[in-house]
């Protein structure tokens, strides 16, 4: 199998789809990688999360500790899958056949397919939602059905224009939003802070008791970084395999950390000024604001919409075309990007689905967490010496295990998902073992457990065994 080895950057779209991606063209650094992961999360769909735990009723404090721990420890659980990316050449879904096998891998491309679909329906609603209500305050324009189509399909158009073009522009795009949108955040509060109380106390508790609900809100938190794990080897793909590994870890954990932390904080800040709860959050905080600072906010929904669509959509594309279809990473990009605008103006225009689109999110999410430590305790397992060209082969190769599919972590992957459900709380469905924990949401947590746990006890005996087979990947500089 010939690999294409022609990564176009600069001035050009990226013809490079889920290929190995030569050492020569791998011109990306940790800095990027940061930049990417923090920027994506500089948007109100991820505000919508931050204010959670102020709507579950926690005071100001208590939801600004639950908040920090739970995006400390779920960046630094996800930080090591970056080094998938540098080590194989290619993006994760790929890499994970070399755990779950050449087609096995296909479980890891639905779940991106279907999790950036999500997003981008939240992220259209979100940032139509600041133009038109942000449009109203300022120039008095009407915040009907059609204003908020035509804002929607603006957003629309950008997204598939950057993802489409690729990896270039799409980090390009997602430094300069986050600049732009982190600034703004973060100057928000400044703005806001005549009308803040720190000793806001919050209402009454979502679940029995203070701790249920705090640690509701550090699951919650958590999940947003699980999240992002099929999106992030698209781009540490492009660093260089003499990087250190400590430096892409901290370069992808520190992205997720920080980008989510300024955009769920000050969300958690604004959520504590609202008169009701139960406004909705981009149109309580356009009403809050001062006049002059109107058009900084419908930037950041512009912005950050831009940001989360184009990172979940690329990440989309590139997961179509690993289902090996024949088709090429723009035809794959452009068919997500059609489909997404479709579900996405269903959800928001024609069925008022954005919760359920929310709570399906946070379903794949129970999906993605076995999925993850499957793949972290493969890697520990291997001791993260992989065969890249054997990751490509269309059959045969180290990765093709049964067919193809590697049962064991198939096996771990679905009773993981399986028991995740038994502890999932969300408005589209309630597992039967949710009232034993209190009510508490420990669905992702549990799958997580399980899911790697029982792929370390399936393999640990035969793993040996493999590793003295596959040995230290082969130089593909001279392979391919």
């Amino acid at each position: 199998m010939e690999m294409n080895s022609k990564v176009e950057q600069g001035s050009k779209i990226e013809i490079q789809g889920i290929d190995y991606i030569p050492e020569a063209d791998r011109n990306s650094n940790p800095w990027n990688v940061f930049f990417v992961l923090g920027g994506a999360q500089t948007c109100y769909p991820i505000m919508l999360i931050g204010a959670l735990p102020v709507i579950f009723g926690l005071g100001w404090w208590d939801s600004f500790f639950a908040i920090t721990i739970g995006l400390l420890i779920g960046s630094i659980i996800v930080a090591p899958i970056a080094l998938f990316g540098q080590k194989t050449g290619t993006n994760g879904i790929v890499s994970s056949g070399a755990h779950f096998g050449t087609k096995g891998r296909g479980i890891g491309a639905l779940l991106t397919i279907v999790v950036a679909i999500g997003f981008y329906a939240l992220v259209v609603w979100t940032g139509s939602e600041s133009i038109i209500h942000g449009g109203h305050k300022l120039f008095g324009l009407p915040t009907g059905d059609a204003s908020l189509v035509i804002g929607a399909l603006l957003i629309c158009i950008m997204i598939t224009i950057v993802a489409t073009y690729g990896h270039s522009l799409v980090v390009k795009i997602e430094k300069v939003g986050a600049v732009i949108a982190g600034v703004t955040l973060i100057s928000s509060i400044f703005v806001f802070m005549p009308q803040f109380d720190a000793s806001y106390q919050g209402g009454s508790y979502l679940l029995d008791g203070y701790w249920a609900t705090w640690l509701l809100s550090v699951s919650t938190a958590l999940s947003i970084p699980v999240s992002l794990v099929p999106y992030i080897n698209d781009y540490t793909r492009y660093i260089p395999s003499k990087t250190s590994a400590r430096s892409v870890m901290l370069g992808t954990g520190g992205g997720i950390f920080v980008g989510c932390w300024i955009t769920m904080i000050a969300a958690a800040y604004f959520m504590t000024m609202f008169k009701s709860l139960d406004t909705p959050l981009v149109q309580g905080i356009i009403e809050l604001s001062p006049t002059w600072f109107v058009l900084p906010l419908i930037i950041v929904g512009i912005v950050g919409s831009l940001t989360q669509g184009s990172f979940a959509i690329y990440g989309a594309g590139l997961g179509l075309e690993t289902l090996g279809w024949g088709l090429n990473r723009i035809i794959t990009t452009i068919i997500i990007s059609v489909v997404s605008i479709v579900v996405a103006f269903l959800a928001v225009f024609v069925y008022d689905l954005v919760d359920v689109v929310n709570a399906f999110v946070t379903l794949i999410i129970v999906a993605i967490s076995p999925w993850l430590t499957i793949k972290l305790v493969g890697y520990f397992l291997f001791k993260g010496q992989y065969s890249p060209l054997d990751l490509h082969k269309s059959s045969g190769g180290l990765y093709w295990y049964s067919n193809g599919y590697n049962l064991p972590a198939i096996t771990s992957w679905v009773i993981g998902v399986i028991v995740g459900l038994l502890f999932t709380n969300t408005i589209v469905f309630v597992g039967p073992f949710v009232n034993s924990v209190g009510g508490i949401d420990i669905s992702f947590v549990s799958s997580a457990i399980v899911g790697g746990a029982l792929y370390y006890l399936l393999v640990k005996n035969s793993i040996s065994k493999r590793n003295e087979i596959s040995g230290v990947e082969p130089n593909l500089e001279e392979t391919i």
